[in-house]
């Protein structure tokens, strides 16, 4: 790859870039919609507490206490599940949104950072249908005005920084695995990503194969969290678009990128069909429609040098670290 020319600055540069500028009518017209964002951004923040305290009410049972059980006018179930398990709940939903908060801020202050236009993060809630409450957060950020090194930075941030606050909640979860008090049924067993796998092994080793497959009456609420944020991670680490994985690719390898995109919504489809596992061809279907090929940078021809290179390869790992083979089973 070819390196960015240098140049010598001098005392008239400094002066140019740092010298007041009058303010332009388009920039002077943006704060009421930062402010319409900033309040969009904190409506569905507090949305998707509630939706993520749900589902851990429900025991992160798809449509919850909505059934056959739930008849016409009675209140039962819900109450049932309110009383026994609000607690759990709320650290399920605490736990979770710390590691998504995490997670986007670190996309975000990379923005402010390297000064590329962005939407504050927003997060999805998805109440009652989803078991987790939530289809995680978006920062949109506006096409071009990144380099391909700002570029890495931004998407790579993202899931470091949400593995940080990960790792405490996922080893809480494992040493203090106490269950849901409560669940309307025990029909769902939830399997469990490498990293998780791993860590139970090096913890509490004479439990490890516990933690291989977990009914949904034996999850502990920050475990939940814990698997949740990994899924997030993993996904979003996935080398296709404009994905976290497809920045770190295009970071990498340039307009290339878009060729281990294709290999990789291969690999893909073909795990799907062979284990019958479905629940990512939705995500899939988006992500192909928004487009496979990273859009160019405001300066493709950066270098991004071999710390960088080592760091973003290992990185692309992690959705094979981070998602589970059969993520959820009903049996």
């Amino acid at each position: 790859m070819s390196t960015e020319p240098t140049r010598r600055y001098t005392a008239e540069d400094f002066l140019l870039a740092t010298a007041p500028r009058e303010i332009e009518p388009e920039v002077a017209a943006a704060p009421p919609n930062r402010r319409r964002l900033g309040r969009l951004a904190i409506w569905l923040a507090i949305a998707t507490i509630f939706s993520t305290f749900w589902a851990g009410v429900v025991a992160w049972e798809p449509f919850g206490l909505i059934g056959p059980s739930m008849t016409l006018g009675s209140m039962m179930p819900f109450r049932q599940a309110l009383l026994a398990n609000w607690l759990g709940g709320l650290q399920f939903a605490l736990a979770l949104m710390a590691i998504l908060v995490a997670h986007e801020l670190g996309h975000y202050i990379l923005t402010i950072i390297y000064r590329v236009p962005s939407t504050p993060p927003l997060f999805i809630p998805f109440p009652f249908i989803s078991p987790i409450g939530t289809m995680g957060a978006v920062i949109l950020m506006q096409s071009g005005t990144a380099d391909r090194k700002q570029i890495f930075d931004i998407g790579l941030a993202g899931p470091l920084a949400g593995l940080i606050v990960a790792f405490p909640i996922t080893v809480i979860g494992i040493l203090y695995a106490e269950p849901i008090r409560y669940a309307p049924s025990e029909s769902l067993f939830i399997g469990q990503p490498l990293l998780i796998q791993w860590l139970a092994g090096w913890l509490v080793p004479e439990q490890a194969g516990d933690f291989v497959r977990i009914a949904n009456t034996q999850a502990s609420p920050f475990l939940m969290a814990s698997w949740v944020g990994l899924l997030v991670t993993g996904i979003n680490m996935m080398p296709l678009g404009q994905l976290d994985g497809g920045h770190v690719t295009f970071g990498l390898l340039g307009p290339r990128s878009y060729w281990v995109a294709i290999a990789a919504l291969a690999t893909a489809i073909a795990y799907m069909l062979v284990t019958q596992v479905v629940m990512f061809a939705l995500m899939l279907l988006l992500v192909y429609l928004m487009g496979l090929k990273h859009p160019p940078s405001s300066n493709d021809d950066r270098s991004l040098g071999w710390p960088r290179q080592v760091i973003g390869w290992l990185s692309l790992t992690l959705p094979i670290l981070c998602i589970p083979a059969r993520p959820l089973e009903v049996i």
